[in-house]
């Protein structure tokens, strides 16, 4: 869970700087491949230059692999928390490496790391609806721009409205991540109800042998 909430959060940031980055590609191959369009009419000659089609998708797939790759480590992670398997055996932090300790701080340990696993998913939303709004509405009102001039600026207000309805098809995802961690909080607790009973038994059991007959 901490590996998976850690790669999520990785992915996220990129993705939210990756949107911008693909705006300044987007830039780059519109003044290195412009394609130039003339329009002869009554009133004189008019010419215009675009970016080609091609460099939409190509800016904006570096952002769109880190939003798949985000999505995946929720997937996989629920997956793993399912099966109750992990991809990874032995020490995987620091005070893991073998060292014996006491079943309580065991889960003083366990359970920050499920409080800063939550915090962290809750978090890497920020800049995930950031990302998703500003790649929606930049995509989608590119691609009215080319493929439908006849909108005008209309598609400077169809854009928002697009990124808006991206941003609000991520409830799913966030609630599905907030259920990934809410169910290793359910775990631990479960848990650490089982061990109080068995150390209160085992108190119980060890008092009672050392009556006196």
């Amino acid at each position: 869970m901490a590996r998976r909430s850690r790669r999520f959060s990785w992915f996220c940031w990129g993705f939210l700087f990756a949107g911008y980055g693909g705006l300044a590609l987007y830039s780059i191959i519109a003044v290195l491949f412009p394609v130039v369009t003339t329009v002869t009419s009554s009133t004189g000659t008019m010419t215009t230059s675009t970016a080609p089609l091609w460099s939409i998708p190509v800016a904006a797939l570096p952002g769109v692999s880190l939003f798949v790759l985000a999505f995946r480590e929720v997937i996989v992670g629920r997956h793993e928390r399912d099966l109750g398997t992990s991809p990874v055996s032995g020490p995987s932090g620091p005070g893991d490496e073998g060292t014996s300790v006491g079943w309580t701080e065991t889960v003083q340990r366990c359970q920050q790391r499920v409080t800063h696993a939550k915090s962290e998913v809750e978090w890497s939303f920020v800049p995930l609806v950031l990302g998703v709004f500003g790649y929606v509405e930049i995509v989608a009102s590119l691609l009215l721009e080319v493929l439908f001039p006849a909108l005008g600026l209309f598609y400077i207000i169809l854009g928002p409205v697009l990124a808006l309805v991206g941003v609000i098809l991520l409830l799913p995802l966030y609630q599905y991540a907030k259920g990934w961690i809410s169910d290793y909080q359910l775990l631990l607790n479960v848990q650490v109800g089982e061990l109080s009973k068995l150390e209160a038994e085992f108190l119980w059991r060890f008092a009672g042998a050392g009556l006196p007959a």
